[in-house]
């Protein structure tokens, strides 16, 4: 059967939602509602990363459902395989380990109609666990949608609490004689934090849309690594942070589409600015463009510029009141080129595995070259998003 020129396939309508990015969170239609229909997608993603010291390897699951009266639950389950060399993860030799990190999140949110409005109130919490970390946190959070879904704002409150251990590896028999685990040196402190975010998303016209937000971040606690050294008189002294750490962040995007290219232009923008005096700017361009109606490719272009705390140093000499060994307190810039691709599997309607005929499936590939003492990573991710 033919397809009409005005009348996009469903592949079609599927692919320029993703190339909008639309930032409204996906609800149960009314028509869902009257006819007693679950909707909901599942989500199998692998990501991995490299740089010079690490590599992570992190299969990921994610799943909505949504019910007919508009209960929405998510959760997802992240396992990262950490294989590290570094003195900040904990090594005392120059070896290798692997270490594995759980971290699972649930969340549940309920959209009430309001007649010309929607108000969507939600929850959230996530766990994560290795053997020297325990971090928890929790968010609320609620989306009011106006003018036809047109104008939406969204605000979010998290609190965490982590706990913050140190197991060092390498060296000798690290069991005594009662049979007590010598590299596990046991809970060096907590850190605590809370963050606020304010999101605006308004639809300009058919073809543009335009997002800004701000976000305020308060940490407190143990805001320093428990392996990392700091080089203190030619002595390598445990650092030390300030007790307190306040972030400010701006950001901004704005997309743009071409139909009669059926081509998509995002231009964002990130500015963070902290108490200790790091501030940064992130500019980021990406294209979006359809090859057919299934095919969608993206490039991407990111730049990163940051300035140095006031307290970082490579050494120290006197009695400072802070020290710190972490690279990333220091001057840097850097550049991240990507792709990705996306193709639906419509072309599987009519066979055994039709159920998978309006899933997708997404390839990328990032590289970074960076100034910092990290060097160049790699970070590559691939998945299949499967609505039903």
């Amino acid at each position: 059967m033919g397809r009409h020129a005005h009348a996009p396939t469903r592949a079609g309508l599927l692919a320029l939602a993703a190339i909008l990015a639309a930032t409204l969170t996906p609800t149960a239609t009314r028509a869902d509602e009257a006819s007693g229909t679950w909707t909901g997608a599942v989500e199998l993603r692998a990501n991995y990363y490299w740089e010079t010291s690490t590599r992570v390897v992190a299969p990921e699951v994610r799943a909505r459902l949504v019910s007919p009266d508009g209960v929405q639950v998510d959760g997802s389950y992240l396992l990262d395989a950490i294989t590290s060399a570094s003195i900040a993860a904990g090594v005392q030799e120059d070896i290798r380990f692997t270490e594995v990190r759980n971290q699972g999140t649930l969340g549940v949110s309920r959209e009430f109609d309001l007649g010309e409005a929607q108000l969507r109130l939600g929850t959230s919490g996530r766990v994560s666990h290795e053997p020297d970390y325990l971090a928890t946190g929790i968010t609320a959070y609620s989306t009011l949608s106006l003018n036809q879904r047109n104008t939406v704002l969204s605000l979010s409150l998290t609190y965490i609490h982590d706990n913050v251990g140190a197991v060092v590896r390498g060296g000798e028999a690290r069991v005594d004689d009662t049979g007590r685990d010598l590299s596990d040196r046991g809970l060096q402190g907590q850190l605590e934090g809370i963050t606020a975010g304010l999101t605006l998303s308004q639809v300009l016209s058919p073809q543009a849309t335009v997002v800004v937000g701000y976000q305020l971040v308060q940490n407190w606690g143990f805001l320093q690594n428990p392996y990392r050294r700091a080089s203190l008189s030619d002595n390598l002294v445990p650092e030390v942070h300030p007790g307190e750490r306040t972030r400010n962040v701006l950001f901004g995007r704005l997309a743009y589409f071409v139909p009669e290219t059926s081509t998509a232009f995002h231009l964002m923008y990130r500015a963070y600015m902290d108490d200790w005096e790091i501030g940064a700017i992130t500019p980021e361009v990406r294209v979006y463009q359809m090859i057919g109606p299934s095919v969608v490719v993206r490039l991407r272009y990111r730049h990163y510029n940051q300035v140095n705390s006031f307290f970082y140093q490579d050494s120290y000499d006197g009695d400072p009141e802070f020290l710190s060994a972490d690279q990333k307190m220091d001057r840097f810039y850097s550049h991240l080129f990507g792709v990705q691709l996306r193709f639906a599997l419509d072309f599987l309607d009519r066979t055994p595995l039709s159920f998978l005929e309006r899933s997708w499936i997404d390839m990328s590939f990032n590289y970074w070259n960076q100034t910092s003492r990290f060097g160049d990573g790699i970070l590559a991710q691939a998945g299949i998003r499967a609505p039903f």
